[in-house]
């Protein structure tokens, strides 16, 4: 048994030091918690498998990584819920992403939650160790490869007391979450897909998480919806989003790029863009033992949406020299949407299923013919209502009670996009609602069917409705 961790060593000072420590972030919701931030390299020795029909796939050689870990975690045993979240840090830009914790990280702090960020990639690792400093001169990923035993060792180790060395002073943690976003999320489709979740579950006679949370990641978009398990090496795109040079990947119908038979929850979390080239690889819900699925399409969401707000975050990027994108406006309910499915997806690993949700309503243009590389989308669009918005999918405030219109750019690639949000002018929004008090009442009572229906957390109700009635210009004219 190759994949568990066998060297945990701790990297000093990681609240001021490490990359993207969000200590330095403004709004980070650590600033009044007691919480800490600490850091690791993480080695082990990782099988590279190859792509083939075997279920689980065949490995060959065997070689050794030293990556890196960032914790995010209460100070005391006493305030832990005994959750932790492990987030695979996305690699797109180069440079570690982190995609999951900005939307979440108020619900982390106030449900006490341990958070763990993984760099995954060989392109992020060799980032962190060209740093000036050498904080990260020991970090070592030869081959994309090790990302698929990496996973397991990682939450094999936070199975365990004290999450073997990355959560010291806490107990052994209760349930364990798996989140990747993007790239990452895709990583997790194929770690299911190609039987590695059951592979390690089985070396280690104990599953090897409670739970699967895949964020903006289409099993339809070519190479990226579905990572060759045998992939190393960066794919070049040109702005349009197509490879450059040909590559290998997967067949746009093979079964792997659609999520099957899982013996743990499944909850994958889709921007509107994901849906579209999503749509030929959608499948039904499911509550069936072996195989516990669900599928969220978030209307009027871009991909990157709401990542992007926060100015520390953005230049930590730039001091390692990536760009962030511009044009993503934030997108609220995010926030509110991963909490309550966060708490749906847990209480789903103690029997209770998660609601439903229609997907995104779609239509085809006549005689298309559907683009074997998976990244041309161009023929397929969303049914929309009045307001410009998707019908179907995850009903959220913005979109039932609708003060903008929000939509991608049409000129743009089909996925990572710029967004836009257009205030309706003061007397559409007097022809819709009549006056503020009648809008904020309007959106009182929408939050309250949303909280009802599990999509909207009971405890983030009143500050939905805040949030949302300050967006709204205050003069109507």
């Amino acid at each position: 048994m190759k994949f568990p961790l066998h060297d945990v060593r701790a990297l000093g000072d990681a609240a001021s030091e490490a990359f993207l420590s969000p200590a330095r972030w403004q709004g980070s919701q650590l600033e009044n918690a007691a919480y800490k931030i600490e850091e690791f390299t993480v080695s082990g020795e990782a099988r590279l498998y190859t792509d083939g029909a075997s279920r689980p796939p065949r490995h060959g050689r065997t070689v050794p990584y030293t990556t890196r870990v960032l914790t995010i975690r209460p100070v005391r045993d006493e305030d832990f819920s005994g959750e932790v979240h492990i987030e695979l840090l996305n690699p797109s830009t180069g440079n570690d992403f982190p995609m999951y914790w900005p939307d979440t990280a108020r619900h982390i702090v106030r449900r006490g939650v341990a958070y763990v960020g993984v760099t995954c990639k060989a392109v992020t690792a060799h980032a962190l160790r060209d740093m000036p400093g050498g904080r990260y001169s020991a970090l070592s990923f030869p081959h994309d490869g090790a990302v698929w035993d990496l996973i397991g060792a990682v939450a094999a180790a936070c199975r365990r007391p004290e999450a073997a060395g990355l959560l010291p002073g806490l107990r052994r943690p209760d349930r364990t979450l798996l989140t990747g976003w993007s790239q990452s999320g895709s990583f997790l489709r194929t770690y299911l897909s190609e039987g590695l979740h059951d592979l390690h579950s089985e070396e280690l006679a104990q599953g090897i998480c409670d739970a699967y949370l895949i964020g903006v990641s289409s099993g339809g978009f070519g190479p990226y919806g579905y990572v060759n398990v045998d992939r190393d090496g960066e794919i070049e795109f040109d702005a349009r989003l197509r490879p450059v040079t040909p590559l290998a990947q997967v067949a746009m119908d093979d079964p792997r790029r659609v999520v099957r038979g899982s013996r743990v929850p499944v909850i994958e979390f889709m921007s509107q863009e994901e849906a579209v080239s999503h749509l030929w690889h959608q499948r039904a819900d499911s509550d069936v033992a072996g195989d516990l699925y669900r599928c969220y399409q978030i209307p009027a969401r871009g991909h990157e949406s709401g990542l992007l707000d926060d100015a520390g975050r953005i230049d930590d990027h730039r001091a390692a020299g990536s760009a962030p994108a511009e044009g993503c406006p934030r997108h609220a309910a995010t926030a509110y949407l991963l909490a309550a499915a966060i708490d749906n997806l847990i209480a789903w690993t103690d029997g209770t299923p998660p609601p439903r949700a229609d997907p995104i309503s779609m239509r085809v243009a006549p005689g298309l013919e559907r683009d074997p590389q998976g990244v041309d989308y161009t023929g397929v669009s969303c049914v929309t209502n009045e307001a410009g918005h998707a019908m179907g999918g995850v009903r959220y405030l913005d979109v039932e009670v609708p003060v903008r219109r929000m939509a991608g750019d049409p000129d743009g690639p089909i996925a990572m996009g710029a967004w836009t949000h257009t205030p309706f002018d003061p007397a559409e929004l007097r022809r819709r609602y009549g006056s503020p008090e009648e809008l904020r009442e309007r959106a009182r009572r929408t939050v309250a069917r949303l909280v009802a229906d599990r999509w909207y957390l009971p405890e983030d109700a009143a500050a939905a409705v805040d949030e949302f009635c300050r967006s709204v210009p205050s003069h109507w004219g």
